[in-house]
């Protein structure tokens, strides 16, 4: 679904944005990273996902620090670590499955 839009303003049309700098910048980096961790861990049911939920975060956020924008960069990249960590659990939990059937047939 890609369709390119374009958009149009008025000459009059202005954004007003406050730029974070510094210890606000920090602060409302490290309240975003805990809200979207938390609200995944909320909707995570494996147990086994806590752990590399969090080292997500921490991955995603080292290098949202290293753009010039990382409050924006920040949570695409914590969600596309996240999926990551669900695809290598998702493996592992079949592996292991597979691993189970072939000692039930060894035994």
């Amino acid at each position: 679904m890609n369709r390119k839009l374009n958009a149009y303003f008025d000459p009059e049309t202005e954004f007003e944005a406050e730029v974070l700098k510094g210890e606000p910048l920090q602060q409302a980096f490290a309240g975003l990273q805990e809200n979207l961790v938390n609200e995944t861990l909320e909707d995570t049911e494996t147990l086994a996902l806590h752990a590399p939920v969090k080292q997500a975060a921490n991955e995603a956020a080292g290098l949202a620090w290293t753009t010039s924008f990382p409050l924006l960069v920040f949570p695409t990249l914590f969600q596309e670590k996240v999926e990551r960590a669900r695809r290598q659990q998702d493996r592992a939990e079949r592996i292991k499955a597979q691993t189970a059937d072939l000692l039930e047939a060894v035994v």
